[in-house]
């Protein structure tokens, strides 16, 4: 017994509209059917991609915490020391009293 392949012909009486109703309901169908898909995905979610990308931004962002650590307090101690007002002697240096002798 010998059969023939089955044909598929698109049928000429359906409309465009119909055609599109038709993608629109599979979709939904596959919409529907991957919903419980995405509540174990999310989780696989979190666990594989957030939680390492934190790891590495804490793995990257803690010499550069130790570099700050160390520079910011020389730094701060340096700005303090030169925003200080110098102190003037009263009692004269030897170079005032000499540029002052030339004077008078």
């Amino acid at each position: 017994m010998q059969t023939a392949p089955p044909t598929t012909r698109a049928d000429p009486s359906q409309t465009t509209g119909e055609m599109l109703w038709d993608v629109v309901d599979l979709t939904s169908g596959a919409v529907v059917m991957l919903l419980p898909l995405l509540l174990l995905a999310v989780p696989g979610v979190v666990l594989f991609v957030v939680l390492p990308a934190l790891v590495l931004l804490a793995v990257a962002a803690a010499p550069v915490i130790l570099a700050g650590a160390i520079a910011v307090p020389s730094y701060l101690l340096v700005r303090a020391i030169r925003r200080r007002p110098h102190r003037r002697q009263k009692t004269g240096s030897p170079r005032t009293v000499a540029l002052a002798g030339r004077a008078g």
